[in-house]
């Protein structure tokens, strides 16, 4: 652990002098902008929101290093504002394979930059934290590729016990359909072990954009010393018609299968409206059952993207 430790002092030593050695001519500026109406069934409010304000500053170090910092300013918005760090992160290239180290997406489950839906499967950031701090290795072996993390633990920073968080995650292209599975095991912010496991498949089906995905395992968060079980599996089709993408998605999440007929389904409709290459308009309607008592709480979701 103590040359773990070196090493990650000795990339953030390499990452705190980057602006001094930054390539200038491979500089990239990017951005992520999403504004969003949200209309409830139920007495919560109907209000407009700002869901994300990223803008990703990367750019070579040396030929070698290459590093990303990603601030998202969208908390601005809240009652209390607040600026967030989502990605932070130096990756050195070492030929066939690639070392991270800093804030990064944690390689598990799907990849939550290709969801077309407004809002996220229900397991995004609850089986397993969406990011964390600590280190990677990413590379491909024929024609999988991998990545597998060594992290914290606990979304942030700040660390709350000794052991550290294991992750992994191989993505393998087939004739038929992308196949990936994923496993995480580890002590994530409680001192409960959590184990989780997801996998997907991605395919080209009649002309149709066919995903279906399935993740269970143990929340990250919770009360110290209980586990909570949780399963979530989902189902979308999607269509590019000209600059129109009608989608649908049957999602069935479980939030405790510890507890019988507690399970949440959500049937999904919605409609991308491609405007350029670099903005959409996007409407989905979530027609929410539970499996006991019925609740009056679909909501019908609107969303303007712009990305840079």
């Amino acid at each position: 652990m103590k040359k773990i430790s070196a090493l990650f002092v000795l990339v953030l030593f390499v990452l705190s002098t980057a602006g001094l050695a930054l390539d200038l001519s491979s500089l990239k500026v990017n951005g992520d902008f999403r504004a969003r109406y949200t209309m409830n069934q139920n007495a919560t409010n109907d209000t407009f929101t700002v869901a994300r304000a990223r803008i990703k500053i990367s750019g070579n170090v040396t030929d070698d290093l290459f590093v990303v910092v990603q601030p998202d300013f969208a908390g601005l918005s809240l009652a209390t504002p607040a600026v967030t760090l989502a990605d932070a992160y130096g990756q050195l290239n070492m030929g066939a394979i690639k070392v991270r180290a800093g804030q990064f997406l944690v390689p598990f489950a799907y990849d939550s930059g290709a969801y077309k839906t407004i809002i996220y499967p229900s397991h995004y950031n609850v089986i397993v934290a969406d990011r964390d701090f600590g280190m990677a290795l990413l590379g491909k072996v024929s024609e999988a590729s991998f990545m597998a993390s060594l992290t914290n633990g606990n979304r942030s920073g700040q660390d709350s016990n000794k052991s550290k968080d294991i992750a992994a995650r191989v993505i393998l292209p087939t004739p038929v359909a992308e196949v990936g599975v994923s496993g995480y095991y580890g002590t994530g912010s409680t001192a409960t072990t959590l184990q989780s496991y997801g996998a997907y498949l991605k395919s080209a089906i009649a002309q149709n954009d066919v995903i279906a995905e399935y993740v269970g395992g143990d929340s990250w968060g919770g009360t110290p010393g209980i586990s909570t079980k949780i399963s979530n599996a989902y189902l979308q089709i999607s269509k590019k018609i000209g600059d129109l993408e009608p989608l649908v998605q049957y999602e069935i999440y479980d939030v405790d299968t510890s507890v019988a007929n507690n399970a949440v389904n959500t049937l999904t409709v919605g409609l991308n409206k491609y405007l350029d290459e670099k903005s959409r308009l996007m409407i989905n309607y979530n027609m929410i059952g539970e499996e006991t008592v019925s609740v009056d709480n679909n909501t019908l979701v609107l969303q303007a993207r712009v990305v840079i």
